[in-house]
């Protein structure tokens, strides 16, 4: 599998990069075999009214199954924002995955 991290008017520390790729969880157990290719797209916006919404979207490509899992989260906590992004394409990967066992 190969994930692919990127910065858009966002800092990319090493620390961050790390806690994307532990926040992901398309571990070697095997049962993530079918994921291909993981896209994450980190990005900062400045609120006119003050403050920041970071966002993080994460597009999964799985073997033998015609389309992209896409998962998208806004919140002012980058973590909060991966962690919740995170968790919902891998759920929503499982499911497909599922669907197409046959």
């Amino acid at each position: 599998m190969k994930t692919e991290i990127q910065a858009d008017n966002f800092k990319l520390t090493n620390d961050l990069e790390d806690y994307v790729k532990l926040s992901l969880g398309f571990d070697d157990s095997g049962k993530y075999d079918r994921v291909n290719h993981v896209l994450v797209k980190l990005s900062g916006v400045d609120d006119p009214k003050g403050g920041v919404h970071n966002n993080c979207l994460i597009q999964v490509q799985l073997a033998g199954i015609p389309t992209t899992v896409e998962v998208q989260n806004t919140e002012e906590d980058m973590h909060y924002a991966i962690d919740l992004a995170a968790k919902r394409a891998r759920k929503t990967a499982e499911l497909w995955m599922r669907r197409y066992a046959a």
